[in-house]
Formats: C-alpha cells, sequence, structure tokens
C-alpha cells in the first residue's frame, strides 16, 4: 500500500485543484481502504472531504436533496422526514452492512464506485433521482440512470465530484425493496428488486422497475415493467416467469463464476415489491 499525498479539504472550493490532479476522493474509507489494503490502489493520493459542509446538504420540499457526503446513518436518522410511501429507500440503507459500514460508508461513496450491487442505487432509480455534480467551471445534472457505464465506471471527468443526490417525491405510488444476500449483514449483495408501484382498483396503473447485482451495473428493468403494466395484481402471477427470463438472458452473457453466484430466480423477490 504507496499512499503519496492526504489533503484533507474544509470546503467545495479546497476540493477542485486537488481533483484536478487526479486526487482519489475518501470520505467513509469503506472502500477505499480495502482497494488500498489489497493492492488494487497504488502511488494514490487522496483527497479527504469529510469536513466539506456543502457534501452534508439535507433538505425536504416539493424534492429531497440528500448530501453525497452523509452517511448512511446520517440519512437513516432523518427517516421521519420522508414521505411513507417511499421509505422503502430508508429500508434499503438499512440493510446496508453493518452499522459500522453504515456509520462510515457514505451515500455518494455508494453510487460513485459503480457497484453492481450497490443497495441505494434501485430505489433511487425508482425515483428517478438526479445527481448534481460540481467542479470549478460549475455544476451539470445526470440522470442516475445515465451515471453508471460499466462494472466501476461512472461518467465523472477528473475534476469532477458528486455534491448531492436530487428527486422528486412522486405523488403516488408505493416504493417497495427487496433484498437477496447469504446472510443479513457483511454480505454482499447477490441481487436486489425495487419497485415504485401504483395500484388502483388492484390494477396496476404505473411502475417502475430497477435491479441491482444481475448485471455490469445496476439498472432500470423496462421490458419488464412492460409485462406488468395494466394486469390485476392476481394477474401478475402469470408473468412472473417472462420477467425472471429477462433477467437469467442477461446473466447467460456472464462467465461461468457469475452465472453460479447469480443462482437465483426473481419470482419471491417480484412478489414482494409488487404486491407488497
Amino acid at each position: 500500500m504507496n499512499v503519496n499525498n492526504i489533503y484533507k479539504a474544509s470546503s467545495l472550493e479546497e476540493c477542485f485543484p486537488y481533483l484536478e490532479q487526479g486526487y482519489k476522493i475518501i470520505a467513509g474509507g469503506t472502500d477505499v481502504v480495502v482497494q488500498l489494503t489489497e493492492g488494487h490502489l497504488d502511488n494514490v493520493s487522496l483527497l479527504d472531504v469529510t469536513d466539506v459542509k456543502e457534501l452534508k446538504e439535507f433538505n425536504v420540499s416539493d424534492e429531497i436533496t440528500i448530501g453525497a457526503g452523509l452517511t448512511f446513518t446520517e440519512v437513516i436518522e432523518h427517516e421521519s422526514e420522508f414521505p411513507e410511501h417511499i421509505l422503502g429507500f430508508i429500508e434499503s440503507l438499512k440493510l446496508v452492512g453493518s452499522p459500522q459500514i453504515r456509520n462510515a460508508g457514505t451515500i455518494g461513496g455508494n453510487i460513485c464506485n459503480g457497484s453492481p450491487a450497490a443497495d441505494s442505487i434501485p430505489p433511487l432509480i425508482c425515483l428517478s433521482a438526479r445527481l448534481i455534480i460540481v467542479s470549478k467551471t460549475g455544476e451539470r445534472e445526470i440522470k442516475i440512470d445515465d451515471f453508471f457505464l460499466g462494472k466501476g465506471k461512472v461518467a465523472l471527468e477528473q475534476g469532477e465530484m458528486v455534491k448531492s443526490i436530487v428527486f422528486s417525491i412522486p405523488k403516488k405510488g408505493q416504493l417497495n425493496f427487496y433484498k437477496y444476500s447469504l446472510r443479513n449483514a457483511l454480505s454482499i449483495t447477490l441481487g436486489s428488486i425495487a419497485c415504485l408501484i401504483d395500484v388502483k382498483k388492484n390494477t396496476i396503473e404505473d411502475i417502475k422497475i430497477a435491479s441491482g447485482g444481475f448485471s455490469a451495473y445496476c439498472q432500470r428493468e423496462n421490458e419488464m415493467e412492460e409485462l406488468f403494466k395494466g394486469l390485476s395484481l392476481d394477474e401478475t402471477y402469470s408473468k412472473m416467469n417472462e420477467a425472471d427470463k429477462i433477467v437469467q438472458d442477461r446473466i447467460s452473457m456472464f462467465d461461468d463464476e457469475f452465472k453460479t453466484m447469480k443462482n437465483v430466480t426473481l419470482s419471491g423477490a417480484l412478489m414482494h415489491v409488487i404486491r407488497g
């Protein structure tokens, strides 16, 4: 493990010169420290952003703004400020790692690592979240769906960082989340499903589905959504195998180790998130 330099910033403005030099951001360190220890990072310079107040914003109005530097625990502490129908997002954060990891790890880090198994991302995709990205030249906004380019690859240029996550509070629908893992804590997610579903008179009027862990990155399941739109809840049973096949066909393109690890069916998860 070889760290060249460490700089601890106290404001966003202080961050930009170091970002432009290629410094790697460290906040909670729950991923970066592991990468350093395992030798995946070497001759790296680190930018510590734990004291950057602009990354700690939390605000609820018609939209919810979550600073990228907030830990999972800090976001969970705002649970009472979230409308009840989107508490599936908070439930996803409660399933991240262990209490120690939730106390240290940040939601911005969870997103920017680009992990295909990040628990926070599928609910945020269903909520049509946007990421506010900053650099010395100003701000830009990107849909979270467009942020992931491949496993561990995200749409950040050198000199940029994610400042906050923003999403409008949906006027209707219920957000549900389900996670597959080998055990309840300290286990990498095998797969997860989030669903924002609006049911009227037992019929699905609208639905958004996103998955994690079943491809190179978390993604919106548009094809799966079309299977369920307009169905009664009872009719959804007949589409579960088709929905599972969409994911299984995708998994079949990966190597044998990945296929073995993802030897799960989605029927139970889908019934959980669709039928509540």
